[in-house]
């Protein structure tokens, strides 16, 4: 671990491809009229589907922020909201319980993730469920958090049990889990020390940060930041200079004036790295920029730029790493070794958490109150990245990832092929272009009806399947089916008709 203060006391082979898929889910209405979709404000695109568990609070705590409820109202509801299933209760508090809820947060809450059309109440496993007592395959996952799927009962047990002894100390004090947890992502992985953070977007702020500390350590301090098209590396401001779509930025400018942006994949682009570079962040996956796999020859042809004119190398496995592609890093499935890998999402499976890894050459650069956290590595979730490291870090347990990758990605091929998709990705982080974001969105509303849940990904054109790492076979054929019907269901010209 970072020494930030001062010192204190103390698989299974490739399954077979069915042929075809069948689900037992009635689909609802007529094929859809892409000239009627609008796809401005899918609701579970990409941002939208982070606050699902925001919803969650606000279904067990809006009733004593509206006080001009009678008190025997919020008696009624507030159990009601609490229970462990929305099925013991009838359609008409079902339908009481989602319209309060939405009102409540359009008064309450910031606008910033758009209308909202679940109210989640719990999960199980790889399903969630909301206010009105429909069952969801959940293949967002929390934005590819979710990693065990929902409520993994030695998940609970861990949490539940480190609840109960410590929850919170700060970086004032170590604490038992927060250098457990250390020792083993330092075991895994090609890094010397790690730095703990809340998110992705901080990982990555703090990757800014030691880059350039280690530059000035070496009494050459350097600026300039390079990343790469339809990158995605957070939304705070010097995470944001580094993110592609201009939609992100515009509203914030002026951002970093020292960051550039690269074509990804192309290995003739490295060129324009030169010893002005402070560092280089690259996504071996690109996630939030469509699925796109970065090409082994592209990724180590930036690990000879980068010595050749003294850069760190970033690789953010925010959404790609811990298991994600088949590997426990995305990195290893190239043979390049960065200098600084950023993790998040899966690490604590539901909890916030952020890590840098680092080489010594990096960590050495930096002193006590260079940066630093309240929150993070705290006991709570540190608890909660242990248990889900241990799980994850498991061959038979990656080798299924991959299994399950593989079984997916042929079951998409056989059904969107007809309509001019293309199908790609790794491990369990995959995507389906279609040919216009119209047809993404139809496609998500429809999957939705008929309970899917699907993101967003690229410019709107990529369906993103991200599904807890433990699906099973029969989800993934599930996912399938359900993705077969809302696909024969749109209306999508064949590449035939689009030519003619």
């Amino acid at each position: 671990m970072l020494n930030f203060v001062q010192q204190l006391p103390v698989g299974p082979a490739q399954p077979t491809i069915p042929q075809s898929y069948a689900v037992t889910r009635p689909t609802h209405g007529s094929r859809i009229d892409l000239d009627a979709v609008d796809n401005s404000q899918s609701p579970f695109g990409t941002v939208a589907m982070t606050m699902l568990t925001a919803f969650a609070f606000a279904v067990s705590g809006y009733a004593k922020r509206r006080p001009r409820h009678s008190n025997a109202h919020r008696k009624k509801l507030r159990p009601v909201a609490c229970r462990a299933s929305a099925e013991v209760m009838t359609k008409t508090e079902e339908a009481c319980l989602t319209d309060e809820v939405m009102k409540s947060a359009q008064e309450c809450l910031v606008n910033n993730y758009g209308q909202r059309s679940i109210v989640a109440t719990h999960g199980s496993g790889n399903y969630l469920f909301d206010s009105e007592g429909r069952q969801y395959l959940d293949f967002a996952a929390g934005i590819a958090v979710n990693c065990l799927g929902h409520c993994e009962p030695g998940w609970v047990d861990a949490v539940a049990k480190q609840a109960g002894t410590l929850v919170h100390t700060s970086n004032m004090f170590l604490n038992p889990p927060q250098v457990q947890l250390a020792e083993h992502l330092v075991a895994s992985s090609f890094a010397d020390k790690v730095f703990f953070a809340n998110s992705g977007t901080e990982a990555n702020e703090g990757a800014i940060k030691f880059a350039r500390k280690f530059h000035v350590a070496q009494g050459q301090p350097r600026e300039r930041l390079v990343a790469f098209e339809n990158s995605f590396h957070g939304r705070t401001m010097g995470a944001l200079s580094l993110t592609w779509k201009e939609k992100y930025r515009t509203p914030f400018a002026p951002l970093m004036p020292s960051a550039d942006f690269l074509p990804y994949n192309d290995v003739n682009a490295v060129a324009a790295i030169d010893e002005t570079v402070c560092a280089v962040f690259v996504e071996p996956v690109q996630g939030e920029g469509g699925c796109i796999p970065g090409d082994s020859a592209f990724l180590a042809a930036l690990r000879s730029r980068c010595d050749a004119v003294g850069a760190l190398l970033v690789f953010d496995e925010v959404q790609c790493g811990l298991g994600r592609t088949g590997k426990l890093f995305a990195y290893e499935h190239v043979g390049v070794v960065p200098d600084i890998v950023t993790l998040a999402k899966p690490l604590a499976a539901g909890l916030p958490i952020g890590a840098c890894l680092m080489s010594d050459k990096v960590a050495k650069a930096i002193e006590p109150g260079d940066h630093g956290s309240t929150f993070a590595g705290g006991p709570l979730v540190c608890a909660a990245a242990n248990y889900t490291l241990d799980r994850l870090d498991n061959e038979a347990f990656l080798a299924n990832v991959d299994a399950m990758g593989h079984r997916l990605r042929e079951g998409l091929r056989s059904i969107v092929t007809p309509y001019g998709c293309e199908v790609r990705g790794v491990g369990l982080l995959n995507g389906i272009v279609c040919p216009s974001a119209q047809i993404v969105t139809a496609v998500q509303g429809v999957a939705r009806e008929n309970g899917l849940l699907i993101l967003t990904a690229g410019a709107g054109d990529v369906i993103r399947l991200v599904p807890s790492l433990t699906v099973t076979a029969g989800e993934v054929d599930e996912c399938i089916a359900i993705l077969k019907q809302a696909f024969d269901r749109v209306d999508i010209p064949y590449p035939s008709v689009v030519g003619s």
